[in-house]
């Protein structure tokens, strides 16, 4: 009977996971063409104000449908998932987190000199990269989507689906290493880098472990903000000095 819960449960699991990735596209493709309509039936320039205020409006719309749809779904198996008042013990958490993230991209690195005897970047923060140089709503889609939707999405789909439906009666470790590497590939499968996988997959690892050590999935979301925030800076200094 053990055995046929777990099955059971890693099965609607890959379901959940099914279901947040849709939704995540979602969420990108209803954001940009939303502007695109927008600014098609009004005849105004690509980076009009309205064309930005729907796309922003239409963003924070569809993250809290899914938020809410990937929230049911985590509770289901984590009753008390949902915002506590941040505690200092655990926030600090956040701190360790991102060190590990740090750490992850200097093994990367490392990695890639001693394999490659180069530095390559993953192809989808070149595509980001690319983006945010052309300033104005392109810019203002990237900041949104890297700082708010998708650490919202993804730490759902891939710490609180994964490691509570997937093998959470196992090892410690066993889970935080799946939800690593699907992590992982996920941003890498359209154009597949070992290197760039390695790099998400350790960044997942380090985002599932903080999620493991609090217990509240709001501080590997936290985590993750304070990461891809950091990133986007640079994103808005290289579209403001280009």
């Amino acid at each position: 009977m053990k055995k046929i819960n777990q099955v059971g449960s890693l099965v609607t699991g890959i379901i959940w996971v099914v279901v947040g990735i849709i939704l995540d596209f979602v969420i990108q493709l209803g954001t940009t063409y939303s502007k695109v309509g927008i600014v098609n039936w009004l005849g105004v320039d690509k980076n009009h104000p309205i064309g930005i205020a729907v796309m922003l409006i239409v963003a924070a719309i569809l993250t809290a449908i899914t938020v809410w749809i990937l929230s049911y779904a985590v509770k289901k198996k984590a009753p008390k998932t949902s915002l506590h008042p941040f505690r200092v013990d655990k926030l600090a958490w956040v701190g360790y987190g991102y060190a590990m993230i740090l750490g992850a991209g200097m093994v990367t690195v490392a990695l890639q000199y001693v394999f490659s005897h180069q530095k390559m970047t993953a192809s989808n923060q070149v595509a980001l990269e690319e983006m945010a140089k052309k300033g104005g709503a392109a810019l203002v889609f990237v900041v949104v989507l890297a700082v708010f939707v998708a650490p919202l999405v993804e730490e759902l789909i891939f710490r609180g689906i994964i490691l509570n439906y997937f093998f959470k009666e196992g090892p410690w470790w066993f889970n935080v290493i799946i939800s690593g590497v699907l992590f992982g590939y996920f941003h890498v499968y359209q154009d597949f880098q070992i290197f760039a996988l390695i790099q998400y997959s350790l960044m997942g690892i380090s985002l599932a472990v903080v999620y493991k050590k609090t217990k509240q999935i709001q501080y590997s979301i936290a985590t993750h903000m304070l990461n891809n925030g950091i990133a986007a800076l640079s994103l808005i200094g290289m579209a403001f000095g280009s």
